[in-house]
């Protein structure tokens, strides 16, 4: 069941459309700038993607450029992102002398359906009709702080807005447990930003939001499923595997460095 284009590829396409939701964009002549004014301290929001330089040694030019095109709308561009098929690396060691850190997600694709057995305890609602519920998802256990800041809370209620994106809350006895959502674009059926409150990890929490998605995924007889998980979360990646996935690729980011600021090109 693995689909025939690349599993990459299709996940590099649907990113481009989840950047959508919150940024506007502009394409440059190496790559597509996403930016929004509102969001400034977002990364996510504001960020140089699909990026192809056929000349490594214009990279430091092509830097300064990006960097300039950003502040001259009194932003910086948090995050590069390559596009399929780039070399990354001479890009990471640029990218690394210039405050960006590498950070590599596997490519997940759906091999096969398979039953999850979600437990009967964890209910499944859409994220639209709780978004009070959908906002503590994004708490620590226990009523602690936010685990993010204000400006990402308020960017994700931002996308429910969008109607091929499928946000789903989780509860256990009132209580929000956790969210995961599919996202579809075109063809592509992307389960994504799947995540557990702490305190409720060992709940079957997760296995339920997977399975309610790839449940919708089957219903509406889409063939390309994919998602990008972090390389470092074995817990998640066991849990997709388990779901019927197989890893399909690599997917490599910058990500800037909050302490390093903005940097000029040497």
């Amino acid at each position: 069941m693995v689909p025939q284009r690349s599993t990459v590829g299709s996940l590099l396409r649907s990113t481009q459309a989840y950047c959508a939701q919150l940024s506007d964009k502009e394409t440059l002549d190496e790559g597509i700038a996403y930016y929004c004014a509102a969001l400034a301290d977002l990364p996510e929001a504001n960020q140089f993607r699909e990026v192809m330089i056929g000349d490594a040694g214009r990279f430091s030019d092509v830097f300064a450029s990006v960097e300039r095109w950003y502040a001259e709308r009194d932003l910086l561009c948090h995050r590069w992102a390559p596009a399929g098929g780039q070399p990354d690396a001479a890009m990471s060691d640029h990218l690394s002398d210039r405050g960006f850190r590498a950070v590599r997600s596997v490519a997940l694709a759906l091999s096969r359906w398979v039953d999850l057995r979600p437990d009967s305890g964890v209910r499944i609602l859409p994220a639209r009709a709780l978004r009070a519920a959908y906002r503590a998802t994004f708490s620590l256990a226990d009523g602690a702080p936010p685990a993010a800041g204000a400006a990402m809370v308020d960017a994700a209620e931002r996308r429910l807005d969008d109607p091929q994106y499928d946000m789903f809350v989780a509860l256990i006895d009132d209580r929000a447990a956790g969210r995961g959502a599919l996202y579809q674009v075109g063809d592509i059926a992307r389960v994504i930003d799947v995540a557990v409150i702490p305190g409720f990890d060992h709940g079957g929490v997760g296995r339920a939001l997977l399975a309610h998605a790839l449940t919708l995924a089957r219903r509406l007889a889409i063939g390309n499923v994919c998602a990008q998980l972090d390389s470092d979360a074995a817990a998640d990646l066991d849990l997709f595997r388990a779901a019927g996935f197989v890893a399909d690729g690599e997917i490599v980011e910058y990500h800037r460095d909050p302490a390093r600021g903005a940097m000029t090109a040497p």
